[in-house]
């Protein structure tokens, strides 16, 4: 078992990405928004000693997606997943990066 990580650079066609995973066996993600360490800064912290050049182009949420892939032959993995992440930089700009993490699980979860 995988779990994989998508981790977009662009918020405008989560779709797109989404149909790449399925094309290739990947279960359809878990969406998360996440926020980078900047925009953080620029929202929640004051801005004092320093930090305000910290904050300086502060980005918008970025979107996370996970999944878990029951596949188990690594050599397979690393193919499918290389090829999504080729696709992925072929976008202008690139939209992401993805990884697969070997992931533990009890038998029959």
């Amino acid at each position: 078992m995988y779990i994989v990580l998508t981790l977009l650079e662009r918020n405008d066609a989560p779709e797109i990405t989404i149909s790449r995973l399925k094309a290739v066996g990947i279960p359809e993600p878990l969406v998360v928004r996440a926020r980078s360490v900047s925009a953080t800064l620029a929202t929640e912290v004051p801005v004092f000693a320093g930090l305000r050049t910290l904050a300086v182009g502060a980005d918008e949420d970025r979107l996370l997606m996970v999944s878990l892939w029951p596949n188990s032959d690594a050599a397979e993995v690393k193919r499918l997943i290389s090829r999504v992440q080729l696709e992925m930089s072929a976008d202008l700009p690139p939209s992401g990066r993805i990884v697969a993490l070997p992931a533990l699980a009890p038998s029959g979860a």
